[in-house]
């Protein structure tokens, strides 16, 4: 919970106490009454208001009321009794909603030297008829006010609802969420330009999913564009305020079927792979004449990456384009070509513990990892789901799986996939070891 939610809740205690108090204590109930209805205000105004905290909203400003219009004569005791013990459990389940359930996370701080800047740029590929929204992270000359991570909250809770069949109204607390990085801050420049990293999300996922990965990215040198594919991401919001939804019926599938693997094999992994692709050839505009990134981005040491099916993308991207020097796979099972054809190019897997029980993927990073004729490795995260490679487990405490902690399996993976694409795009020769356990044939 955030500071003054706390202030909020602790503010209703006295008047509880006050229920179960001595007569004496009565002549205090009238002025403490107010209290809670004035941090009230003041946590809606400075915090902004949570759907999870309405019924203390509400009683915040009942309180004051029941104490102008009530008698002076006691109350008889069960009566005050019955009332604390109701003001109690509004408060504890309010608390319990707000603070343990859906909390206002922080993200976890970027561990790299660098602050970090972000930027959303829309690319428009006319020989497709495509737009793809993308969010750039890199490397910036100082630090600066922090950024909301999306400036369309309305449109992410329709998304989202749109997704999973909740109410939007339960994702209204993201709009709070800020991430690590400086909006529109200039980008460093110390003599030597960046190297650069494509990154993709999964199938009705979306770009800021891994917020904190790539901010981490960024804090250690790297510029990290992250794309919204646009239609099989959960919401796309576009600068001119169009709003695209999950939709798969735009690739060419059937509304009322779910798609198969063949289906979106066919019509689907194609465009994310073209997407890609597009998106590098953006970078080399950009190297060449953009006022932001004009000669601060190392095309030349090129990487990809992306979480389930986008992981699959990066795979297939780094196997037939030259540009890309090494890709990684976060949990994402294998498509396209690279199912029989080997890669030459630097290969690592991420895998959850809970893919252990999907025999196909296993089979799949198996025989990827067997075709392969350059470096190639594949790592477990020990006790981990598909979403313990994104931020999303850290929205409750209710998601990651039992015994699983979030925050320390994406401070592994983040080294993990640092220490591969500082090996394998920036070309250190010692960036040090893999933390997580690795996976032989």
């Amino acid at each position: 919970m955030r500071p003054l939610e706390w202030c909020l809740v602790l503010a209703f205690f006295p008047l509880v106490l006050l229920a179960f108090g001595p007569p004496a204590w009565r002549a205090y109930w009238r002025p403490l009454s107010v209290v809670p209805a004035f941090v009230a205000l003041l946590q809606v105004a400075l915090e902004g208001w949570r759907w999870q905290l309405v019924p203390l909203y509400l009683l915040a400003a009942v309180l004051p009321i029941i104490a102008l219009v009530a008698r002076d004569r006691q109350p008889a005791r069960w009566l005050r009794r019955g009332a604390g013990v109701a003001v109690a459990g509004i408060v504890a389940t309010s608390a319990f909603a707000a603070g343990y359930a859906l909390p206002v996370i922080t993200l976890p701080a970027p561990t790299g030297p660098y602050a970090v800047g972000v930027v959303d740029r829309e690319l428009v590929d006319t020989a497709r008829d495509r737009r793809l929204m993308a969010t750039v992270w890199y490397p910036a000359a100082a630090p600066g006010e922090a950024a909301p991570l999306t400036h369309y909250p309305d449109q992410l809770m329709a998304g989202m609802a749109n997704l999973t069949g909740l109410p939007g109204i339960v994702f209204q607390h993201l709009r709070y969420i800020d991430v690590a990085a400086s909006e529109g801050a200039p980008i460093l420049a110390d003599g030597e330009p960046f190297p650069v990293l494509v990154f993709s999300h999964g199938m009705t996922g979306m770009r800021l999913q891994n917020a904190s990965m790539l901010q981490d990215l960024a804090s250690w040198g790297y510029v990290v564009l992250a794309l919204d594919h646009t239609d099989a991401a959960a919401v796309t919001t576009f600068p001119d305020g169009e709003t695209r939804f999950y939709d798969l019926t735009r690739f060419g599938l059937p509304a009322d079927d779910a798609p198969s693997t063949a289906t979106v094999e066919t019509n689907v992994f194609p465009v994310w792979v073209a997407d890609q692709q597009f998106a590098f050839d953006t970078l080399e505009e950009w190297q060449e004449n953009d006022p932001l990134f004009a000669g601060t981005l190392d095309l030349d040491h090129l990487g990809a990456f992306g979480h389930s099916f986008g992981g699959a993308t990066a795979l297939e991207v780094c196997r037939v384009d030259a540009r890309c020097q090494a890709a990684a796979d976060l949990d994402g099972g294998i498509y396209g070509a690279i199912r029989r054809e080997p890669t030459v190019r630097p290969t690592l897997i991420m895998s959850s513990a809970g893919s252990r029980d999907v025999p196909g993927a296993m089979a799949g990073w198996g025989n990827v990892l067997a075709l392969a004729e350059g470096p190639a490795r594949w790592l477990e995260l020990p006790g981990s789901s598909h979403l313990s490679f994104t931020d999303m487990e850290l929205l409750s405490p209710l998601l990651p799986p039992p015994g699983f902690d979030p925050r320390a399996g994406l401070a592994q993976v983040d080294h993990d996939l640092r220490v591969f694409f500082d090996t394998h795009v920036r070309g250190q020769a010692d960036p040090g070891g893999y933390t997580l356990p690795g996976i032989k044939l």
